[in-house]
């Protein structure tokens, strides 16, 4: 099984800087100064990482903690996933927090919304309101949760989800990375582990495309893209043609069907070797035998 992915991130219409950053199996926005940039990679299903990391401090510092986020966050397998992804999360937490440290203690953070690859299977896991979004046969819902003060009043029933976005609390994150330990203990998301089909698509975006494009339009944009490229394009495009307010990165990953060809081959593969040894000696009997 192979994994189309393809990221575009865009400064918006208003911000000077570009503060986002991804990660896409392997490679990650590291020229912070370049502000517009498009990435498309292809992987097989198997320990990789796609991510997206929304910047927050300004003056290029949610800059550098986006960048290291983006260079902390590494695949890791699924059986040792909850244990090492949380653990990623506080070694960038900690890095973030010695960069407080050495600016004199200006603040800056970011949110991290990470997809781990492994086997055919994919898990999600989330600091922050940076969301990701899973759709198959046409349908899309939010594997990541938002870590907002909005959010938490929705849960317990306090606010309605329409009402939610135009509240004052729709930003107010409850957590992000470049919190100190003694502050307040981090609590990353984990999503369920979805075993991965043909068709599967994935969106990772920072809240600038969130904000400007609603869950519909999203699903029709996924829906009528023909590859993960385009689908990336045509978010990014109608989150600055609704606004742009913010900096916006969508990434996207399509799980391409594997061909019968491919399918054949990775049957044989799994064919035991002692099979293999019985089949040789029969084939040899038969040529004797004729």
């Amino acid at each position: 099984m192979k994994i189309e992915g393809a990221v575009v991130t865009d400064e918006g219409n208003v911000r000077s800087g570009n503060e986002d950053n991804y990660y896409l199996f392997g490679n990650y926005r590291y020229d912070t100064s370049v502000s517009k940039k498009r990435e498309k990679k292809e992987a097989p299903a198997r320990q990789e990482l796609a991510a997206v990391y929304d910047g927050m401090g300004g003056e290029e510092a949610g800059e550098v903690a986006s960048l290291t986020a983006a260079r902390f966050f590494m695949p890791c397998r699924n059986e040792s996933l909850r244990v090492e992804a949380p653990y990623q999360v506080k070694c960038a937490n900690e890095a973030i927090c010695r960069e407080i440290e050495g600016r004199g203690g200006a603040r800056i953070g970011t949110t991290a919304v990470m997809l781990y690859l492994d086997e055919g299977k994919a898990t999600c896991l989330n600091v922050g309101d940076s969301r990701c979004y899973f759709m198959r046969d046409g349908m899309l819902r939010q594997i990541s949760v938002d870590h907002t003060e909005a959010e938490n009043m929705v849960r317990m029933g306090i606010l309605d989800p329409a009402k939610a976005r135009k509240s004052k609390s729709w930003h107010k994150l409850t957590q992000h990375l470049g919190i100190f330990p003694d502050e307040f203990a981090l609590e990353p998301h984990i999503s369920e582990t979805i075993t991965l089909r043909g068709g599967d698509l994935f969106l990772l975006c920072s809240d600038g495309l969130t904000d400007m494009v609603m869950d519909d339009e999203i699903a029709g944009i996924l829906g009528r893209a023909k590859d993960a490229e385009s689908a990336a394009d045509m978010l990014v495009k109608a989150a600055l043609k609704n606004g742009g307010r913010d900096n916006v990165t969508a990434l996207v990953l399509r799980v391409c069907r594997a061909t019968l060809w491919q399918d054949i081959k990775k049957r044989l593969k799994n064919v035991p070797g002692t099979v293999w040894i019985i089949l040789l000696i029969l084939a040899a009997a038969a040529i004797i035998i004729a």
